[in-house]
């Protein structure tokens, strides 16, 4: 298994990444990009991207797993990116992997990665051939409302003490957006694009082409479902749901094994 780390990006855009070669030396039969999550739910997942590259690999498909500009181990100013931002380093990536052409590339997206996927699908010069959304973020308030409720129950764990108590004794400052919460700077720009994020809409990708898997928990009704007769559209059903946000999922050793299961059935 061959791994190595790829500096890529725009002169102004610097990213890393981590691309792991297909088993054996061999021509790939596919390549996929890993497009990560954001901030917590990025560092307690990352034996989730870790064990798919490995998976990957093992069955012949090249990968590709990166830090966007200004998150993990990529430079740059954490809390002064946006979604677009974003989108531009995935379209840079995607470029990185599909290099002159060859093998058909697919892409997996987890939270509000799987949104930026989407959106970077639609501008693709050459896009994937199947993106697969795991958990995506399917509304902006709601997802930054997750993130205080997370930075609070957090602080409610470490104290031991229900939140409502903790503020009411002045320990610490009640968190807010646009600011730091869960350890990672949500700038203004970031902060903006997720209240003005509409409800996830995969109609324009499955137009342009692309096969869509759309992965979310059991307990709750699909957003997707009104188009489940779509054959370019599969949806599935979470089986091991983690919360990503919480620190339960920290140092997670087992991936979800319908994970790279979904992945590698998007080659068939």
């Amino acid at each position: 298994m061959t791994i190595s780390i790829r500096h890529f990006g725009h002169w102004d855009r610097p990213m890393v990444g981590i691309h792991m070669a297909a088993d054996g030396g061999a021509r790939p039969r596919a390549r996929f990009l890993l497009c990560r999550p954001l901030g917590q739910e990025a560092v307690r997942s990352s034996a989730v991207f870790r064990v798919a590259g490995e998976r990957l690999s093992r069955e012949g498909v090249e990968s590709l797993r990166f830090d966007y500009h200004g998150t993990g181990d990529s430079p740059g100013d954490e809390g002064a990116q946006s979604l677009d931002d974003w989108v531009r380093d995935t379209l840079a990536a995607h470029e990185l992997i599909v290099g002159d052409g060859g093998p058909p590339v697919h892409w997996f997206g987890m939270g509000l990665g799987a949104v930026i996927a989407l959106r970077a699908a639609l501008l693709a010069k050459h896009p994937p051939r199947h993106l697969v959304l795991w958990e995506p973020v399917f509304n902006g308030p709601g997802y930054l409302q997750a993130l205080v409720a997370g930075h609070k129950a957090e602080l409610a764990m470490m104290f031991a003490q229900p939140w409502e108590q903790i503020a009411a004794s002045g320990k610490v400052a009640e968190p807010a957006l646009p600011g730091d919460v869960l350890g990672f700077d949500f700038g203004e720009r970031l902060v903006a694009d997720l209240r003005a994020l509409p409800d996830l809409n995969v109609l324009p990708a499955l137009r342009r082409g692309l096969r869509i898997t759309c992965a979310v928990r059991g307990d709750q009704p699909h957003p997707l479902a009104a188009h489940a007769g779509l054959a370019a559209l599969k949806l599935h059903t979470v089986e091991h749901p983690t919360d990503w946000m919480s620190s339960q999922a920290m140092g997670t050793a087992i991936a979800p094994p319908d994970i790279p299961r979904v992945l590698l059935a998007t080659l068939d």
